[in-house]
């Protein structure tokens, strides 16, 4: 289960009502929060056994095809196996077997080609930091292993009961307990790496985490072990005079929550173990109601720059007009005009 995980427990009703449902559901989404079920806070993963015989034919037809110089069958073996790897961190030999698909790699890009030798020592150093080296075997080539840094890995609710941790297969063990959860720290090469929890023989965590920098940052799990979340455990917690009693529950973070009296309404205590905070009233927003749209009249009014060009066109009408009457383009007959010394026309 995630960190921003919380398991819900319905009281005082047999079955929630579908509006308290969606109001915890809108509660969540703005917190941010992921909500599970009883049935889905403690998930015993089952480990498929024949899924790590998959893995081993792969990784043969890969080191096959690299024997017969096949770039392109050997790239799609170890691409199968290793998606397989990856979508089954459950399985125990998960490490080694990525590992062992590392060195396949790094042999890939060491004799066939193109070839490749950064990618090769970096996938030969990633397989070194999974498994911590192995004796080289017929046509690998081995490089010196990365330096190892200080990582810290911290695992929320492992303090309610017993949680066996392996790192790339190896057993840990915590170094401190405080409020965050049991604290590991340990010395690692930077990369990929395997991590499995348990709790009373079964698998409540497995994922591959990264490793990166020189400080990394704390990897962060969080599980829920034993039956501390179970239906039973939680079935003890009732409410008594508007609180949430929760005397002797384990679970290390959960929700207690009980159908509001009105419609679109619950009531939500937030908890850890058998501590609980106050129940408060959530309700889901209403959405407001809006008449229909109302069509929007506008009258197109006289576009400016018509009027002034019509203002335009009439005062250079008037101004023509001005003119004509003064007889500025009348024609005038041209008489002639007798003065004394000779005749003269105007």
């Amino acid at each position: 289960m995630s960190e921003d995980a919380l398991v819900v427990a319905w009281l005082e009703a047999s079955e929630a009502r579908e509006d308290a449902v969606r109001a915890l559901g809108e509660w969540a989404r703005a917190r941010g929060a992921r909500l599970v079920g009883l049935d889905e806070s403690t998930p015993a993963q089952h480990v498929d056994f024949t899924l790590a015989e998959r893995a081993e034919k792969e990784l043969e037809r890969a080191r096959l095809a690299i024997g017969a110089a096949d770039a392109d069958a050997a790239e799609r073996a170890l691409a199968r196996v290793e998606s397989l790897l990856r979508d089954h961190p459950e399985l125990p030999q998960a490490p080694w077997l990525r590992a062992e698909v590392e060195r396949t790699w790094s042999a890939r890009w060491l004799r066939v080609e193109p070839r490749d030798e950064a990618r090769a020592r970096a996938a030969w150093q990633n397989a070194e930091a999974l498994d911590g080296g192995r004796v080289q075997g017929i046509g690998e080539s081995g490089y010196p292993p990365k330096r190892t840094v200080k990582a810290t890995i911290i695992v929320a609710g492992a303090q309610s009961g017993h949680v066996s941790l392996r790192l790339d297969g190896t057993p840990i063990e915590p170094a401190e307990t405080d409020a965050r959860g049991a604290i590991y720290t340990v010395d690692v090469a930077p990369a990929e790496h395997h991590l499995l929890a348990t709790s009373d023989d079964r698998i409540v965590f497995a994922s591959w985490v990264a490793i990166a920098g020189e400080e990394p940052a704390p990897t962060r799990i969080s599980v829920v072990t034993g039956g501390g979340c179970s239906r039973d455990e939680l079935g003890r917690a009732q409410r008594r005079d508007g609180r949430i009693d929760a005397a002797g529950v384990a679970c290390p973070r959960w929700l207690a929550a009980i159908p509001g009296q009105k419609r679109g309404s619950v009531l939500v205590a937030r908890c850890e173990r058998d501590t609980c905070g106050p129940l408060l009233e959530w309700r889901t927003e209403r959405l407001p109601t809006y008449g229909p749209p109302q069509a929007h009249s506008t009258v197109a009014g006289w576009p400016s720059w018509a009027t002034w060009t019509l203002v335009g066109i009439g005062a250079a009408t008037a101004a023509s007009m001005a003119i004509i009457a003064t007889g500025v383009f009348e024609t005038r007959p041209v008489e002639p005009r007798f003065v004394v010394g000779g005749a003269r026309q105007e």
